[in-house]
């Protein structure tokens, strides 16, 4: 039983890796959410309950403080019983249990506050334990309804290719790849010369397989050509 409550512990700390990699990525999104308010509060909460878990991962991954290994050792001494000398299952156990409590209580505001519960967690306690799962799976599913509501705006708006075959080979394929990239570099510098090179893009992305089609009619393409050096 011990050894199954040892393996829970190590799947939640890479429960945090992907959760911690979306609070990082988060912002980007932040354009599907201007025009739509559920979005928006949906976005809002997953912003604050991401920082608890940039929290929880920095500590718990990899980044224990020599003040945070005290505060587990001082907090459950029974890592240090005189049973672990022959169990050190039970020691791994309450050294995960310890380090995940660490964590969570030293989440604090300015006035010393755990910031995500308003109380300092005791795990000793069944519903404190369910606090923090309730937490975790909350902010799990807001984060998929979150991120299947961006999608859901996205996908429409995809253009797709319809690839064709090709006859371009060995030097002729570099000769008119190095033509296209002087194109987009042409066009980059000067914008009023896409109605006459655009055209011959066209040509070029049909030579490599590509329909141009779902980018617009020839010379009036919506692509995006950023100025050189920015």
């Amino acid at each position: 039983m011990l050894r199954k409550h040892i393996d829970n512990q190590i799947y939640l700390k890479y429960d945090f890796i992907p959760l911690n990699l979306l609070k990082e990525s988060l912002p980007s999104f932040k354009i599907y959410c201007k025009d739509n308010p559920e979005l928006g509060a949906q976005y809002k909460k997953l912003n604050k309950d991401l920082e608890f878990i940039n929290h929880l991962r920095n500590k718990v991954s990899g980044h224990l403080s020599d003040e945070a290994l005290d505060k587990m050792i001082q907090w459950n001494p029974d890592i240090y019983d005189e049973f672990t000398k022959t169990s050190t299952t039970f020691q791994e156990f309450h050294i995960y249990r310890s380090m995940l409590e660490v964590a969570i209580n030293s989440y604090l505001d300015e006035k010393g506050q755990q910031k995500q519960f308003g109380q300092e967690v005791d795990f000793e306690i069944p519903s404190e334990w369910k606090m923090f799962y309730d937490y975790l799976l909350n902010t799990v599913n807001t984060a998929i309804c979150f991120l299947k509501s961006v999608q859901d705006i996205i996908r429409p708006n995809i253009k797709y290719i319809k690839q064709v075959k090709t006859s371009l080979q060995g030097k002729e394929r570099s000769d008119r790849f190095r033509e296209a990239i002087q194109i987009v570099l042409e066009i980059a510098d000067d914008q009023t010369k896409k109605e006459t090179l655009l055209p011959r893009m066209a040509e070029i992305l049909k030579m490599f397989g590509i329909d141009p089609e779902p980018y617009g009619e020839a010379g009036k393409t919506d692509f995006k050509f950023k100025p050189r050096g920015r």
